[in-house]
């Protein structure tokens, strides 16, 4: 037992930060866990006599009181997962470090606005600590290292018609450009690009690009382009 708490509140600590607890749900939030282990602590026990009746190390609860330094109207984000509603345990740890409470908080409410993740906030933190910037110059900073995600749609065409694959092979790499760009335009492809060989030929493109493919088809996709292809060169060849 720990002198301050009950064995209900003992058990619902233990519960709260044991192995595999968030399979299970945990009763506690951490900030709660910190109370807990603080109430223990002012009661006369030692950080080691918790951490033997909690079952955890001591640098493990010495996290969790770490959360008791974060003001007030922080703590109360402070929740085991990520939502995006909440400040996740290990960002909130990271926060302590800032000494500035007015600054804390801007990062705080850019964590939740933007969605920073443990590793971001630590950059912040640390960004802080080693420079004379602001908040928003360092936020600004970290999200520009974020990976930018972007779907992309790509097709690869064959032509197979020989006399168009001589016919291509007679024109230099920016006038096959232009003949597909050209075909492209004339099948109403929106949002992509492509490159034009003399057999095959590849698109990229965005989300529209791959509604208008969608669109035409895209079982049909390689047969219409190819034909397209071939009125561009008659066009040009009657011009």
């Amino acid at each position: 037992m720990l002198r301050g708490l009950s064995a209900l509140e003992l058990g619902r600590l233990r519960v709260s930060v044991g192995y595999g607890t968030h399979k299970r749900g945990r009763p506690l939030s951490p900030v709660e866990v910190a109370e807990f282990v603080d109430r223990a602590r002012q009661a006369g026990n030692t950080l080691a006599d918790c951490a033997r009746q909690i079952r955890i190390d001591e640098s493990g609860l010495g996290r969790f009181l770490r959360l008791l330094e974060l003001p007030e109207d922080i703590r109360h984000l402070v929740d085991w997962g990520g939502g995006v509603d909440v400040l996740g345990f290990s960002k909130a740890v990271e926060l302590v470090r800032i000494a500035d409470l007015a600054d804390l908080r801007s990062v705080a409410n850019a964590a939740l606005e933007h969605g920073l993740n443990s590793k971001e906030t630590r950059q912040v933190v640390q960004l802080l600590e080693r420079s004379d910037r602001g908040v928003e110059e360092v936020v600004r900073e970290v999200l520009g290292m974020r990976l930018v995600i972007e779907r992309r749609h790509v097709f690869i065409g064959t032509i197979s018609d020989q006399s168009l694959v001589t016919a291509l092979g007679e024109k230099s790499q920016r006038e096959k450009d232009a003949l597909l760009e050209a075909a492209m335009h004339r099948l109403e492809l929106t949002g992509a690009t492509g490159r034009l060989g003399t057999k095959r030929f590849t698109l990229v493109g965005d989300e529209s690009f791959g509604s208008s493919m969608k669109k035409v088809g895209k079982e049909r996709l390689e047969r219409l382009l190819c034909s397209k292809i071939e009125l561009e060169l008659d066009d040009a060849a009657d011009g």
